[in-house]
């Protein structure tokens, strides 16, 4: 997931109490403003859960495909 959807579930929920009559477009458009308007430093915390659930899907893609691969040597 990208740092910018981690943000935004996060901040979603929130905006949503305080807008409650608007639409879940509306709320995405005021947070994408909100998220381009942030420096570097005010982007570390979602850039840095992006990376590690960046990691987390290769380690698990890369044991899923190691498992397959033996899954399919035993068939044969």
């Amino acid at each position: 997931m990208s740092a910018f959807l981690f943000y935004l579930t996060e901040k979603r929920p929130a905006l949503a109490k305080q807008l409650p009559n608007s639409s879940i477009g509306k709320q995405t458009q005021i947070i994408a403003q909100r998220w381009n308007h942030m420096n570097e430093e005010e982007r570390a915390p979602w850039e840095f859960k992006a990376k590690a659930d960046k990691d987390r899907y290769a380690r698990e893609r890369k044991e899923y495909q190691s498992a397959e691969q033996q899954r399919r040597q035993q068939q044969h």
